[in-house]
């Protein structure tokens, strides 16, 4: 019983900061950076997500809009009002329906006041000083639209930078539209330039797995540029319950989309390089 009070008083409190909108008001600030990350099912990440994410070197020129998609966890919000109370640069919102992922990073990516923007999952963990790394990127390369960057793997959930096993990790290679057609280079925590929602769209929320991919691919036949960022900056959770993990569950979806994925961009993909 303490223990729905406790949850209870957490409500009403994120309630009496809420509007009408659902979304939580911060003071006036133009941000560098907008992290957009959907919250759902994450009692077990939550807490280190937020910790690790505030560490950033440059978390004071960041944005983070935290979006409930009506998730049935019941310990995110009293995580989330911790952290509501000490960063003014957190937004909360609640959903009442769940629009799949790239509905509410949609959501996020119309709403951000920032500059470049980046999806943060609540199960993966950053270096302290990887975004700080990848909007420098950006600022020197006017001409790139999005920076990526590699990173560890694990099976092992809440993993931190210090304990991470090191010999596991992406090499990704670097950028160019063949590298792309065969990889999803950008799979992992890519920064990208706003302005090129404008140009080329946001992602289709048809998509419930392969949707940034073929977000990635748009942009990239429609002649924009992507650049890797060097060194192992995050922590990717191969989640073995995760909406992307290659598992019975979803690798009949995944083959619809990659099939309309192959369809849709079929001038592209296959225009020799």
């Amino acid at each position: 019983m303490r223990k729905i009070y406790k949850l209870l008083v957490s409500l009403i409190l994120i309630n009496s900061f809420l509007g009408s909108s659902g979304v939580l008001s911060v003071n006036n600030f133009t941000p560098k950076i907008t992290i957009i990350t959907s919250v759902y099912n994450s009692d077990q990440f939550i807490e280190g997500f937020l910790a690790n994410i505030t560490q950033q070197t440059i978390f004071d020129q960041c944005e983070l809009i935290l979006i409930n998609a009506n998730s049935p966890g019941q310990l995110e919000e009293a995580v989330i009002l911790k952290y509501l109370k000490k960063y003014s640069n957190i937004i909360y919102q609640r959903l009442a329906q769940d629009p799949g992922i790239y509905g509410v990073w949609n959501l996020g990516a119309k709403q951000a006041r920032g500059i470049y923007l980046t999806n943060a999952n609540v199960d993966d963990r950053l270096l302290n000083n990887c975004y700080e790394l990848h909007a420098q990127v950006l600022d020197n390369y006017p001409d790139i639209a999005l920076v990526y960057s590699d990173c560890y793997i694990t099976e092992r959930p809440n993993v931190t930078i210090e304990t991470v096993a090191r010999w596991n990790s992406t090499n990704k290679p670097e950028f160019s539209p063949a590298k792309l057609k065969r990889w999803c280079l950008p799979s992992f925590n890519p920064l990208w330039r706003k302005s090129v929602h404008e140009l080329c769209g946001y992602f289709d929320e048809e998509f419930k797995i392969a949707g940034d991919y073929e977000m990635w691919l748009r942009m990239a036949s429609m002649g924009l540029k992507f650049k890797k960022c060097p060194g192992i900056l995050g922590i990717y959770y191969f989640n073995p319950n995760g909406l992307s993990t290659p598992n019975g569950k979803n690798m009949i979806r995944l083959t619809l989309e990659r099939n309309w994925i192959r369809e849709r961009h079929k001038d592209f993909l296959e225009k020799p390089d």
